[in-house]
């Protein structure tokens, strides 16, 4: 029975990995085949670290993983209004790195205070973004999603 409650738990996780990654793929594709070129000018540009806290005490060591983040925000005008947007990629799925030198090197485009060409779908004028290419993140919840139940499987067949 705690088979199948292990089993019911991670295929319900996978199935918010799949509709996650759907519609990020989705509103994405949206986004590029809508988005009109505006102009921006960038109002924060920098790297946000973040250092999961993993220490493993039988080792006698930190197993601890320091991840980077790029954030920019900007702001332009669409039909006379202003707005305000944080992505880099047509997705709310954001890239980390491994180093921090690799995530200041994506926002190297994007200096504070430089006017910047900006893309923006005018039925969804709070969704522009900066660089005019797909993200990963989409594929990489989709393919996650679909494995998760059969390594599930597997797994509670060991158990």
């Amino acid at each position: 029975m705690a088979q199948w409650i292990v089993f019911g738990v991670f295929t319900a996780f996978a199935a918010v990995m799949l509709y996650v990654g759907a519609s990020q793929h989705f509103a994405q594709r949206r986004l590029l085949e809508r988005a009109v070129p505006v102009s921006a000018k960038v109002t924060v540009s920098e790297v946000r670290g973040s250092t999961s806290h993993d220490t493993d005490r039988r080792l006698n060591r930190s197993t601890s993983t320091t991840s980077y983040t790029p954030e920019v925000r900007f702001r332009y005008s669409v039909g006379g209004t202003e707005h305000e947007s944080d992505l880099l990629r047509p997705s709310i799925i954001v890239r980390g790195y491994a180093s921090q030198s690799a995530a200041r090197e994506e926002l190297l485009p994007f200096p504070v205070g430089a006017q910047v060409t900006a893309y923006v779908d005018p039925d969804l004028p709070d969704r522009a973004f900066l660089i005019r290419e797909p993200s990963n993140g989409p594929l990489v919840f989709l393919i996650v999603g679909a494995l998760i139940p059969v390594i599930a499987w597997f797994g509670c067949k060991l158990i």
